[in-house]
């Protein structure tokens, strides 16, 4: 398990592999491995999906994301 910070300027659910997982601004653990991540069906957001590579990465240094508005 590792931990993942997605950003974006305001709160909103995030999806790990179509599954809601956690919020954005604030790390959430995410197992090891290649995800997909994206803030859901609202798609007011751009890209409409980012790939990572999650492997172990503690609190303090959680693996780091981003969406900007469309």
């Amino acid at each position: 398990m590792g931990f993942l910070l997605v950003e974006y300027p305001t709160v909103r659910k995030v999806y790990i592999d179509d599954v809601q997982a956690g919020a954005t601004n604030t790390p959430f653990q995410v197992p090891n491995g290649r995800h997909r991540i994206d803030l859901g069906p609202n798609l007011n957001y751009e890209p409409s999906f980012r790939r990572v590579e999650v492997r172990g990465e503690p609190y303090e240094a959680p693996k780091t994301t981003s969406f900007d508005p469309a």
